[in-house]
């Protein structure tokens, strides 16, 4: 179970590593390629959609079928796709390559969760989820500067490059030295259904949490860097794009290192607490974002936005566990990703009609009360019998 953990969160690292290295790059690469502003924000919603239509599909396949299948072919995905970033022509073929891109992360990343929360022995879902969750995001904080360095030392499509590189290792580990799983015979006595699922009472208010947290988020990160280094008389601070960069990682560096301990935390103590503690944080650091006139009010307000979401994801990614035992996990964990990937569709949408309308700092006001609104139905909609672990740690 150890090594079978090992490789699925070197997987899930690969996975958010890569999107990370060519994250910072592809709106610059589109630029090169003749796209407009607008075109460039459809390129960034075109990943999501294709999450939220195949992660569904993917996930009742990887219940009835084979989990560590479906990845393999997530990671081949990963690797044409590579290939296809750095040969793009135009405008046309990157958003194509791009939503095939997100095709292939819908095999990858609720697949990997799914199958670790198959491992996870009762009462220890919050520790295991976390140290998925560490993967994820120590992925995601390391990639943008890798990203950028690569591009600054080489050209723009070496790191696309990288990304194949580090995809083709991570296939490899997973067909050494990942076994498979048994998920199709585990399955045959109850297939997996989403309407179950969504009648299901936590799994309900966890995918409504998880939706309205992505439009928040979704709503933010799309123009942090813009607040922070756009020009003051657009509401911008106007400090360096390195102190953009450096903000992000940081944020995300401190997510994946409070993972594990928050993980744990989450088999000892009441999670729906959890939960609503991760949003009030997150809804503070999301208000006192436009109060910051200096790199390190920014910085602050980043680090309890973090500290939220930190403290949040392992609670909810261990009821997901809990309940995909007997629903089936690469389904519960699949319908958790689509929230994810609704809510980073609808939120950069919202803010950009937001910001046109009322201004840059508004966003982030309003993306506050979001969170703030479905903290609060996300505790009316718990049953609070489900808010302990069932098996003490």
């Amino acid at each position: 179970m150890i090594q079978a953990l090992k490789v699925l969160m070197v997987c899930m690292f690969t996975a958010m590593l890569g999107l990370g290295i060519i994250g910072p790059i592809m709106p610059i690469y589109a630029r090169i390629l003749g796209a407009t502003f607008v075109e460039i924000g459809l390129m960034a919603s075109v990943w999501s959609v294709a999450r939220l239509v195949f992660n569904p599909l993917m996930g009742r396949l990887s219940d009835m079928r084979s989990k560590k299948r479906i990845m393999e072919g997530g990671l081949v995905v990963y690797m044409v796709t590579s290939v296809l970033y750095a040969v793009a022509w135009d405008f046309t073929s990157l958003v194509s390559v791009r939503f095939l891109h997100g095709v292939g992360s819908a095999m990858m990343m609720p697949i990997a969760m799914a199958y670790a929360a198959e491992l996870t022995p009762r009462g220890q879902e919050g520790r295991y989820m976390g140290m998925m969750n560490l993967a994820m995001f120590a992925g995601m904080g390391v990639g943008p500067f890798l990203g950028g360095s690569l591009t600054d030392l080489f050209s723009i499509a070496v790191p696309f490059y990288f990304m194949g590189a580090l995809t083709a290792l991570s296939l490899l580990l997973n067909l050494l030295f990942l076994p498979n799983d048994r998920s199709g015979s585990t399955m045959k006595r109850l297939r997996p259904s989403f309407k179950r699922i969504l009648l299901n009472k936590p799994l309900r208010a966890v995918f409504f949490y998880r939706v309205v947290a992505a439009i928040g988020q979704g709503s933010i990160m799309g123009f942090l860097a813009i607040f922070i280094s756009g020009q003051p008389e657009a509401g911008g601070l106007g400090l360096p794009l390195s102190v953009s960069g450096l903000i992000l990682s940081a944020g995300q560096i401190t997510s994946a290192l409070m993972q594990r301990p928050f993980g744990e935390l989450a088999d000892r103590y009441n999670r729906i607490r959890l939960i609503l503690v991760g949003g009030v944080l997150s809804v503070a650091g999301f208000a006192l974002l436009p109060l910051s006139q200096e790199m390190w009010g920014v910085l602050v307000a980043s680090l309890v936005w973090s500290m939220g979401g930190a403290l949040a994801m392992p609670a909810m990614t261990a009821i997901v566990a809990i309940e995909g035992k007997e629903l089936g996990a690469g389904s519960t964990m699949s319908v958790l990703d689509t929230a994810m990937s609704g809510g980073t569709v609808v939120g950069p949408l919202l803010s950009g009609l937001i910001i046109d309308l009322f201004g840059l700092k508004s966003t982030f006001y309003v993306g506050s009360l979001v969170l703030l609104a479905g903290t609060a139905v996300f505790y009316a909609l718990t049953p609070k019998e489900q808010a302990k672990p069932r098996v003490p740690a």
